[in-house]
């Protein structure tokens, strides 16, 4: 049909040719928007036609004349996008008035709903479909706003308890406090994101939890009875990777979605969502493809050696060497960059490229503190002084969070900022440019859903019509074919997988192993909720150390203690134990940090609590740049991550051998929470903890500790500071707001 129809045609050359010229004759911009708005008017439930019309406005009010007539005929295409926002943007960007008759008026209102809020087309669509169903799988581009239609389908439902689950820190701060400033939601809802508020939640409270998948499993372990009415969970593809924290988030959506809850479940580009898991839970899945902020790509990977690109009305040379391209086209384009790059190593030194290049130097309460907190001579310091960042996993949270706040405002001069795949997991940023500099993520290839995922983040709705992708590298771009659901979907599950699943869900063949997992337990007399206990630790590894044990039964007491702390060569040999029976291959081959020099480092931070200063210097990388960077990924992965796993599942099993050997009615154990606590957090006290958990960076905490140590909960904080906001008189201006930003 899209073929033959000599409109469509039309449009879409007409489209293509201001594409490449940036302009078009007075008579052009008129026989494109007239034809675009039948388009628009005619044909807008298919989705071909409907995107090509909403490029059409885009690039229209990218490159608009000043010419009433063309104004006047752009304001009709925009009335017939349903895309009403785009009316504010031509205001504020381009300084155009719009004036809106009252059959016009009448239309914006039928999208607007009673809090004021003013949906797109798909929009108001999908809030809709989610009122009628309830349970919904949403796959829709980067740009679609379905974040947004959370805060709108809490407000117009009287749920009392919700989970919002999210992949990363940064995110859970986002939403948290974008929560607390919708008074809507904030004056109904107790509004949680830690699990120390959590631990004494009142059942007759609204409730809205905030948590990773992680946090979230943790919090159903403690609280098996909680009863969830709605749930979300952003960046859904992520139970599809076949990575260590898939497996989390699949097991995590399992729990939830067995309670019968309402759900909405989001995430971009995939064509279909498992059928098997949208039959049991009886819910529907809706795939959108309008992108509301289009995107012009750049590709020098298909143009010839000293062949040109017209970029911002700047001829560029395709040359050998991609780090000269690269900085080419960052001296001349206009509007804020991100620049994608494969491994954190090479993100650090291709933002100094960029930083040397550039001559005006700027100075701000950011670098101060990193200067002083962390380390001078860190590269970030010099690339902020350029206007320069980069942003990857071992950056600390707090840092990444104030360098992407910059980046959004347009404060402290950030006009770059360069990034492994951190920057597409759900965070928005203000780029205009998207420049995918690698091919490669870490030591695999860049699959072609991750390039889509990348190239999402150019331009920004509200700020933007238009984003520039530049592709650098030869890639390819694809959508996601099918979110599988690995508990319902694959017909061979891990044996760790297996004992996570209800019986009444495994199939036929994983039935069969389940069963035969359960009678090898019997037959080395483990209980089964003992393993199940210690989530993703391989079966064989767990009966190994069992075996090991009860084969070395002296070693009982040796091990035993009943202090908060183990002693250090006690706490040596239990890492030890650990690394040969629980370690999985990625932690035990992880030359960084071989056994010895890990518990070294973790002897050090336990015992001596060093400031981050102070651990960096224990690194044994011979730049700073390295040492900050094994510093925090110490931290980040295996004190608040693999550590505490191990260590739980150590506790967990060295208590059921020594109850076998011991008094089986003695409440003799050893306790490692202590530990597990001080490792997970930097902290053991209740108000410590919860200051932490908000994402307070522990310098910080150190300095404010003592004014708040009759607090257990971020709730006594928060009441406790506002009535004396002099208790954090002794931090800089800088630090103030940090505590404000978080408390």
């Amino acid at each position: 049909m899209i073929e033959n129809n000599e409109k469509y045609q039309l449009v879409s050359s007409l489209l293509e040719k201001l594409k490449t010229n940036k302009e078009i004759s007075l008579d052009e911009y008129k026989e494109l928007l007239e034809n675009n708005y039948e388009l628009l008017s005619f044909y807008s439930n298919e989705q071909q036609f409907y995107n090509l019309g909403l490029s059409v406005v885009c690039h229209v009010s990218e490159y608009l004349p000043a010419d009433n007539l063309l104004i006047s005929l752009l304001e009709d295409n925009i009335e017939a996008s349903r895309v009403f926002l785009y009316d504010d943007m031509l205001e504020r960007t381009k300084n155009i008035q719009i004036k809106r008759n009252i059959f016009s008026s009448f239309i914006k209102h039928t999208y607007t709903l009673d809090t004021d809020t003013v949906l797109t087309k798909d929009q108001k669509k999908l809030f809709e479909e989610f009122q009628k169903h309830r349970k919904i799988i949403v796959s829709a581009p980067t740009s679609f706003g379905k974040s947004r239609i959370v805060e709108e389908i809490i407000i117009h439902n009287n749920y009392k308890s919700i989970v919002i689950v999210l992949p990363t820190i940064a995110l859970l701060s986002e939403t948290f406090i974008k929560f607390n400033l919708n008074p809507k939601i904030s004056e109904k809802y107790n509004i949680v994101n830690s699990l120390t508020s959590a631990e004494n939640l009142n059942a007759s409270e609204n409730t809205i939890l905030i948590f990773t998948p992680e946090k979230m499993d943790l919090f159903l372990d403690e609280n098996p009875s909680y009863k969830i009415d709605f749930f979300v969970m952003d960046e859904i593809y992520k139970i599809d990777e076949g990575d260590e924290r898939s497996k989390i988030f699949t097991n995590c959506l399992y729990r939830l979605s067995k309670q019968g809850s309402d759900f909405y479940l989001i995430g971009p580009y995939f064509e279909k969502f498992s059928q098997r898991f949208i039959e049991k839970t009886n819910s529907n899945f809706l795939k959108f493809t309008a992108e509301i902020v289009q995107k012009d790509i750049y590709d020098f990977s298909k143009i010839n050696y000293n062949d040109e690109i017209l970029i911002s009305n700047k001829k560029i040379k395709r040359l050998k060497s991609k780090e000269r391209i690269l900085l080419n086209v960052l001296k001349h384009i206009d509007g804020q960059s991100l620049v994608y790059i494969g491994r954190k190593d090479s993100v650090e030194s291709k933002a100094r490229k960029i930083a040397e290049q550039r001559e005006r130097k700027f100075e701000n309460e950011l670098i101060n503190y990193i200067k002083e907190n962390i380390a001078e001579d860190w590269s970030l310091v010099n690339c902020l002084e350029k206007g320069v960042a980069f942003h990857h996993g071992a950056v600390p949270k707090y840092i990444q969070t104030e360098i992407i706040d910059a980046f959004n405002k347009n404060e402290n001069n950030i006009e770059i900022l360069v990034s492994t795949t951190t920057l597409t997991e759900g965070v928005n940023t203000s780029a205009k440019n998207v420049i995918i500099f690698d091919n490669t993520k870490g030591d695999l290839d860049l699959t072609g859903f991750d390039v889509k995922n990348i190239k999402g983040r150019a331009g920004r709705f509200l700020v933007h019509f238009v984003g520039r992708v530049i592709y650098l590298d030869s890639i390819h771009e694809e959508n996601k074919e099918i979110i599988e659901f690995s508990y319902y979907d694959n017909n061979e599950l891990t044996e760790e997988e297996l004992i996570q699943v209800k019986m009444e869900d495994l199939d036929k063949d994983n039935l069969i192993r389940r069963e035969r997992i359960e009678l090898l337990l019997k037959k080395h007399k483990v209980p089964f909720t003992l393993i199940k206990r210690n989530k993703f630790i391989p079966i064989q590894k767990q009966i190994s150390l069992i075996d090991f044990l009860r084969n070395n039964t002296p070693l009982l007491d040796d091990l035993f203690f009943t202090e908060n702390l183990p002693q250090k060569e006690v706490l040596r040999k239990i890492l030890y134990i650990c690394y040969n029976y629980l370690f999985n291959e990625k932690d035990k081959n992880n030359k960084n940090y071989t056994i010895d020099n890990l518990i070294r480092l973790t002897n050090y931070y336990v015992y001596k609590r060093p400031s981050i200063k102070e651990l960096i210097k224990e690194q044994r990388g011979k730049k700073t740049d390295t040492r900050i960077r094994q510093a925090f990924n110490l931290i980040t992965h295996y004190f608040e991550f693999a550590l505490p796993k191990y260590l739980t599942a150590f506790e967990n099993i060295f208590n059921f051998v020594y109850s076998e050997f011991k008094n089986p009615s003695s409440e003799e154990k050893i306790n490692l929470k202590y530990l597990i606590t001080f490792l997970e957090y930097g902290f053991v006290n209740p108000h410590e903890i919860a200051l932490k958990e908000v994402g307070l960076p522990n310098d910080i905490i150190k300095k404010v500790s003592d004014k708040f140590s009759d607090c257990n909960t971020i709730q006594d904080i928060k009441l406790k500071f506002k009535y004396n906001n002099s208790l954090i008189n002794n931090l800089s201006d800088f630090e103030k707001r940090i505590f404000r930003k978080y408390v």
